[in-house]
């Protein structure tokens, strides 16, 4: 594997990055199919059958969501901390950039993404698209009590997610022919398409959502800033969908 040196600190070449991304969502895979089957088994169930409805209501189930992210945070994120550690001569804090950002990075981020989401709704409504995807909309309702959604959405999900694709890939891919913009690139693309369980539309706008954090996280230097930026985007995303759910009721 390639050793490089970036402020006198070593990280992992472009062609190491990929190879640890790739057991990294491998893991991300395990991860989410043992806690899903530890989920079924706790729930006193059989595994359900392709196509059959239980398995459609797991598919929309918050609880399971939240599971499965939380899980994802806690293994995966210390599999990240784990493989900069290996890199000997590596220092966390520089590697992954868990630097607070300054007032001015901060304001000026926050100010792009809000302009981000009202531009994503305003052409969402221009096309007849849905500013709350029924995906988020089905795994909200199904749960009484929603708090447990909220952490995960909020809190476990920027943290895995900006460690992985804006801390350790762009770190490691920006050292290569790519430079900074093809590894923004390249990390936002694998991180639409994780998820899966939206339609192209929405991944396109998580693509370019992707963008813009991931330039947030070469500007600023730091990941903390753009877990901040994640969170908002989510805390927004969630609160749509308790107003889309409460003018049903009303």
């Amino acid at each position: 594997m390639e050793q490089r040196v970036d402020d006198q600190h070593q990280f992992w070449g472009p062609l190491a990055t990929l190879a640890w991304g790739i057991l990294i969502l491998l893991g991300l895979l395990i991860t989410q199919a043992i806690t899903v089957a530890v989920y079924i088994v706790l729930a006193g169930g059989a595994a359900p059958r392709a196509g059959s409805p239980a398995l459609e209501s797991l598919k929309y189930d918050g609880r399971l969501l939240s599971w499965c992210t939380f899980a994802s945070a806690i293994i995966c994120g210390l599999a990240i901390i784990i493989v900069v550690k290996l890199k000997r001569g590596s220092k966390l804090s520089d590697y992954l950039g868990l630097i607070l950002p300054n007032r001015r990075q901060l304001f000026f981020w926050l100010l792009v993404l809000i302009a981000f989401i009202g531009l994503s709704d305003g052409i969402s409504i221009l096309l007849g698209k849905p500013t709350t995807p029924e995906f988020m909309i089905k795994a909200y309702s199904s749960l009484a009590s929603p708090w447990i959604l909220w952490v995960a959405l909020l809190i476990a999900a920027p943290l895995f997610e900006e460690l992985f694709f804006r801390g350790f890939l762009i770190k490691g891919l920006s050292a290569s022919a790519l430079r900074w913009y093809g590894a923004v690139m390249i990390s936002s693309v694998m991180w639409a398409a994780i998820h899966i369980q939206y339609d192209l539309y929405g991944m396109a706008t998580i693509l370019v959502l992707g963008f813009i954090l991931g330039t947030a996280r070469i500007k600023s230097g730091s990941i903390i800033l753009t877990m901040l930026l994640h969170s908002f985007t989510n805390l927004v995303a969630t609160g749509e969908v308790v107003i889309y759910l409460r003018n049903l009721t009303d």
